[in-house]
């Protein structure tokens, strides 16, 4: 699956996406701002794309420019709950401060609310990482109770509602910024680099009206 919005283009990752990612997450850089600190072998990336190349999880990769830039996600999709957990990176120091890392969130988020109907998505953000912190507001997501015992993090939803309420004024700036002030549609989407054997693995066996919304656009690319 690729998106193509805003001049941003962000592909689902493939097995051979996955040193690149390893590589900028062991950066101290990035390294610093995750709860998760130890260093990754090839091996433990190997395994970890193993259990996330599922429809209960999407990572991808944002490029902007023709460059590789950063990694955002949903993962843990509770199909039944329609909630999941978003997260971003962005390796690239000239893109940090810039707005393609809220571009690029926003085009998975419309994603989220809109295709798979979900009702919340969930972020966990370390009480250090002032940056992100407020950036997650700025997209709408407000402090929650936690959903697990992790220490020295602050956990935030952000709802359907929250999302479209801030997108009203958001889409606004970004018709300026960008000529394009629409959420996504199917022509946004491109399945080209999905096998069969992957779109089965991918995008199949989903809850019937996800499963309709999923097929309806599928169908609409392929025209």
């Amino acid at each position: 699956m690729i998106f193509r919005k805003y001049g941003i283009t962000i592909t689902r990752i493939k097995e051979k996406d996955i040193e690149l990612v390893r590589q900028m997450r062991n950066s101290p850089e990035i390294q610093s701002k995750m709860y998760y600190k130890e260093y990754i072998t090839p091996e433990m990336q190997k395994k970890w794309f193993q259990t996330v190349n599922n429809k209960e999880n999407g990572y991808f990769i944002i490029e902007y420019a023709g460059q590789k830039i950063g990694l955002i996600h949903g993962k843990n999709n509770d199909f039944e709950k329609r909630i999941s957990e978003g997260g971003i990176f962005i390796w690239d120091k000239g893109y940090i401060n810039t707005i393609v890392p809220a571009l690029a969130s926003i085009i998975l988020a419309d994603y989220t609310f809109l295709v798979t109907h979900y009702k919340a998505t969930y972020g966990k953000v370390l009480l250090s990482n002032k940056q992100t912190l407020e950036y997650n507001k700025l997209m709408g997501y407000v402090p929650c109770e936690p959903l697990n015992n992790d220490t020295g993090v602050e956990w935030m939803i952000l709802t359907h509602d929250n999302y479209f309420n801030k997108m009203k004024l958001l889409r606004k700036g970004i018709k300026v910024i960008t000529g394009d002030g629409e959420p996504i549609k199917a022509s946004d989407i491109d399945y080209s680099d999905d096998s069969p054997e992957e779109m089965k693995l991918l995008y199949s066996g989903l809850p019937p009206d996800i499963q309709k919304h999923l097929d309806d656009w599928t169908a609409l690319y392929k025209k």
